[in-house]
């Protein structure tokens, strides 16, 4: 089990390999699992880590596709259910499967469970052929976690280069870009944590929306539970 930890409630800079992007630390890209806690920086809207088990995830999530079943699952589980996980699933996944798909969330639920501080988890697992949400958006929740386990990943936009103007104007479809802003992507099989509209802090939350330039995805969606 990952150990996060105390949570860091002021900014700071991890002591292994991240890259920031933009004038301030508003996007986090690692590869330790151990700075998804940079969350918690007034200054970060985005953590994104790279797994080293990114591939079998993608080699997983290929073989759960070619299975053609389409997957719209949504439920609530404790950090160390699993039996839930395995309930919710279709009975034409195979046993193998099933059981890597069913840890995988397993430990995505538990270690985002712990980050935030919840005892529960609401889960969403859907395989998707057409933008879910093909506007720019912000979440109005404190968080999410958004794990594009194969197909192209979720497209955002920096606070900094958001027209906020262009945001607010739902008959506007275009997206909404400042001078600066610039289009940016989710890498596929990265566990990312967006800071949403409802954050403690007031931050606006990142704005994001399904990938325009589309392929078949299998998408799974954390978000914690405050009871």
């Amino acid at each position: 089990m990952l150990e996060l930890g105390l949570y860091v409630v002021k900014p700071y800079l991890p002591t292994h390999g991240f890259s920031k992007k933009g004038g301030l630390m508003q996007l986090v890209e690692s590869n330790q699992l151990s700075d998804l806690k940079m969350i918690y920086s007034d200054d970060v809207e985005l953590v994104s880590i790279a797994r080293t088990n990114s591939t079998t995830v993608q080699e997983l999530s290929q073989r759960l596709l070619e299975l053609r079943t389409p997957l719209k699952l949504q439920w609530k589980q404790t950090l160390k259910d699993r039996e839930t996980a395995d309930s919710q699933l279709p009975e034409s996944i195979d046993i193998e499967l099933r059981t890597m798909l069913v840890d995988l969330i397993g430990e995505s639920c538990e270690i985002f469970g712990e980050l935030m501080g919840c005892s529960q988890i609401g889960v969403r697992l859907a395989t998707l052929r057409s933008p879910m949400c093909p506007r720019f958006h912000v979440d109005q929740i404190p968080c999410r976690m958004i794990i594009t386990m194969i197909g192209t990943g979720t497209e955002w936009i920096p606070n900094k280069g958001v027209n906020w103007s262009d945001f607010s104007d739902l008959s506007n479809d275009k997206a909404p870009l400042n001078d600066s802003g610039k289009i940016q992507q989710l890498e596929t099989g990265n566990w990312s944590i967006l800071k949403g509209g409802a954050w403690a802090s007031g931050f606006q939350g990142l704005v994001h929306r399904s990938p325009h330039n589309y392929s078949e995805r299998l998408l799974l969606s954390l978000d914690p539970i405050f009871e």
